[in-house]
């Protein structure tokens, strides 16, 4: 049998506040171990790594990961969107630069953008926007970056121009990206994936069990693009009651109130899976979604989704979801109502959602990256080799040479 060696290392950034480390994680599993094409050479086989970035990971994302035979290091240095101004991104961008150098990767998959000119420019990088507060704002807002804000608004424009290839999670986004930042030349959509929850043989009388008469919604509450304001003034009147999974709290420790729903705290993934399997109705309000992998693992599962009527949901989950004005409680608890009182229609929606799911599974999103790879490999294939007596490549903030 031929030998695929040696293994062609894979480098993804993740992070362990938000949806990025669930991207990262699964990326990560569906990659390891695939054979990626390498222009004029043998395949070779992927061996992927997380390097994550920002708030330390919890013990148990340390333990999913090595449970997933998934390498983890860490930069411990502020995410992007948490830094202050350009020397603090660029203190930042630093240390995750020193990081991905010992990492020593042969190709590079940078879920933020704005450390990307930061990073050596002779790896192979694909930069993946999965938000950006730019498209923040305008959705959460309605308004443009404010003054104070602006330099994050040219660093992540930055970082897109200085990738070899930009990846977004969904045609909307990528849309909205565009509009922001311009025409990027070499934008790609590659759908986020999830596998079926409760797939594994001993989980399936968790599926076959009566669902629970409640409602699931899980995101980051504390981030104000979830609208849990809405949610919870929603969830006051409907028949059913309504839980929801994720943090309250925010990273400096602020939490937000609640009145209506019941807060089940952050639940480790098996555990949000298995309430997902037993939830008939999956709820999002969010005013802003890049994609929205709660949703997809809640469709796996089979749930009845009620969503928020914005341009993502419709692309991903037309047909297969009622929608609403995110601004209009009782159109979200009419629409809870309805599916509560209707099992047949909570069942035909259920099953469309669920058949949809599979469109975005692991291994198509596996096989769409290393497309991607494959012509970032190739470009760099054809490149002259840098001159070893050339100066280190400039900073992009002060313009001096790198240490």
């Amino acid at each position: 049998m031929r030998s695929l060696t040696p293994p062609l290392s894979l480098l993804i950034t993740a992070d362990a506040v938000g949806g990025v480390w669930r991207y990262a994680m699964d990326a990560a599993r569906a990659l390891n171990g695939r054979a990626q094409a390498v222009p004029g050479a043998a395949p070779r086989t992927i061996a992927a790594s997380l390097l994550g970035i920002g708030p330390d990971p919890s013990q148990r994302q340390i333990a999913e990961a090595a449970e997933a035979g998934i390498a983890l290091s860490w930069a411990h240095t502020p995410l992007d969107w948490q830094v202050d101004g350009p020397d603090a991104l660029a203190r930042s961008g630093r240390i995750v630069a020193d990081a991905v150098a010992r990492a020593a990767p042969d190709i590079l998959h940078l879920n933020n953008p704005p450390f990307l000119p930061f990073v050596d420019p002779q790896l192979p990088r694909i930069a993946a926007a999965h938000s950006c507060m730019a498209t923040w704002w305008r959705a959460v807002r309605g308004q443009t970056l404010p003054a104070d804000l602006v330099w994050h608004n040219h660093a992540t424009a930055r970082g897109l121009a200085a990738a070899d290839a930009v990846l977004c999670p969904s045609q909307a986004f990528a849309d909205d990206v565009t509009a922001i930042y311009g025409a990027l030349p070499d934008l790609h959509v590659v759908a986020n994936a999830s596998r079926p929850v409760m797939a594994a043989p001993r989980d399936q009388r968790v599926l076959a069990a009566p669902r629970d008469q409640r409602v699931l919604a899980a995101a980051r509450w504390w981030d104000p693009a979830k609208n849990l304001a809405v949610l919870d003034a929603a969830a006051e009147g409907m028949i059913w009651p309504v839980d929801i999974a994720g943090p309250l709290d925010d990273p400096a420790g602020l939490a937000v109130a609640v009145s209506h729903v019941t807060a089940l705290g952050v639940l480790d993934h098996h555990t949000l899976r298995r309430r997902l399997a037993r939830a008939p109705v999956f709820v999002s309000l969010s005013l802003y979604e890049p994609f929205g992998l709660a949703v997809l693992e809640a469709a796996t599962a089979g749930a009845a989704l009620v969503l928020s009527d914005i341009p993502t949901h419709r692309e991903l989950w037309e047909d297969c979801a009622l929608f609403v004005d995110p601004n209009d409680p009782a159109a979200a608890r009419d629409a809870v109502n309805r599916l509560a009182g209707d099992p047949v229609a909570r069942g035909r929606l259920g099953l469309l959602a669920m058949t949809r799911s599979a469109t975005f599974s692991p291994t198509r999103q596996a096989e769409a990256l290393l497309a991607l790879y494959g012509g970032v490999l190739a470009r760099h294939a054809g490149r002259p080799q840098p001159d070893a007596s050339s100066p280190a490549p400039a900073s992009p903030e002060s313009g001096a040479a790198r240490p």
